[in-house]
């Protein structure tokens, strides 16, 4: 199934961080794994775990404005 490459692009604009633009295109393990990584960072955050792992969230999400509309035309 086609996804739209511009609701792709707008959930990674504004949802990305939470992994939902991959679970819209169908990359649903890895967008939970996105999500888990930001909800637990977002938890230690008192802690340098925590900007550990928002800085590899972070890092991800960047790289995927470059992946994005390859998934979503898969």
């Amino acid at each position: 199934m086609r996804r739209s490459v511009a609701v792709a692009y707008v959930l990674w604009f504004f949802l990305g961080y939470l992994g939902v633009h991959r679970m819209y295109c169908g990359r649903v393990g890895s967008g939970i794994l996105m999500l888990v990584l930001t909800v637990i960072g977002g938890l230690l955050f008192p802690w340098m775990l925590g900007h550990l792992l928002l800085f590899v969230v972070g890092i991800w999400w960047l790289v995927d404005l470059f992946l994005t509309a390859g998934m979503a035309q898969r």
